[in-house]
């Protein structure tokens, strides 16, 4: 059983994965940053245009490094704290988290410094 399976199993098939994971609960979020894996967290909105021009790189790496780190999309608007935490004033942001800490961060849609964040996993 792989670790993305033990932090959150796949409804329909134990074989299938999931390239991210969409939190929207403060219990998804813990289980995601406790992971034994490097963590990548976009934080994001669904009404935010840079967000959703920044979905597609977010799922290709996803995609890419699906073995070597788990990826997980936060809700902005359901999870306050976490913006709060993670001290978040713009979207997207991305996060990359190893050992339980914050490694990088890049913000806005830079396609380019997001890419290299992924040499970094």
């Amino acid at each position: 059983m792989s670790l993305t399976t033990d932090v959150f199993p796949h409804p329909l098939a134990p074989r299938w994965y999931r390239i991210y994971y969409i939190i929207k609960t403060p219990s998804d979020f813990a289980k995601a940053i406790n992971a034994n894996k490097p963590v990548v967290l976009m934080f994001s909105a669904d009404w935010n245009e840079a967000c959703k021009v920044m979905k597609k790189p977010f799922r290709d790496m996803g995609l890419a490094k699906r073995n070597q780190a788990v990826f997980c999309l936060v809700d902005v608007d359901k999870l306050n704290d976490a913006v709060e935490t993670y001290r978040v004033e713009a979207l997207p942001t991305f996060v990359l988290m190893k050992d339980r800490g914050e490694k990088r961060r890049v913000v806005g849609a830079r396609v380019d410094d997001f890419k290299n964040m992924g040499n970094d996993i």
